[in-house]
């Protein structure tokens, strides 16, 4: 005998209501697939340098942000002259990228960009926060 829906008709399927779970899910996978629009960016360059002489240098407990004399060994090797505020740039570019791969070890870590004007959470996303702020209330 075929399975009817709510209204007996026969034939038809009712879909099972998905799972809290099961939406929550599906709002992070759209969430990913989504492009954001990056703000403009003059000093893209910095970007390209940072990564070609790497984000971190190995110290000797792990790693650390990339020295002056690794920029200034870049330079030679490249042939590309920085001026100082770029090279401080650089320095501070690669600090916070070691901070911010160190936060997000952490699975509670947020995304650095969760605040920027040009991201958009998903609806799910904020009550999630929302609830999990709640829940932290009443352990108070």
């Amino acid at each position: 005998m075929p399975e009817s829906d709510d209204k007996g008709k026969p034939g038809t399927v009712k879909k099972p209501n998905p799972s809290r779970r099961e939406t929550i899910r599906q709002d992070l996978k759209l969430a990913e697939n989504e492009e954001l629009a990056m703000p403009p960016c003059d000093a893209g360059h910095m970007i390209d340098y940072l990564f070609e002489i790497g984000p971190t240098q190995v110290a000797g407990m792990g790693e650390a942000p990339i020295s002056h004399a690794e920029i200034e060994a870049w330079q030679r090797n490249t042939g590309i002259e920085l001026n100082s505020w770029e090279a401080r740039t650089l320095r501070k570019l690669s600090a916070e990228y070691l901070t911010e791969s160190m936060n997000a070890t952490q699975p509670q870590c947020p995304a650095p960009w969760r605040d920027a004007p040009y991201a958009r959470p998903a609806p799910n996303l904020v009550a999630l926060r929302m609830q999990k702020s709640l829940r932290e209330l009443t352990k108070l």
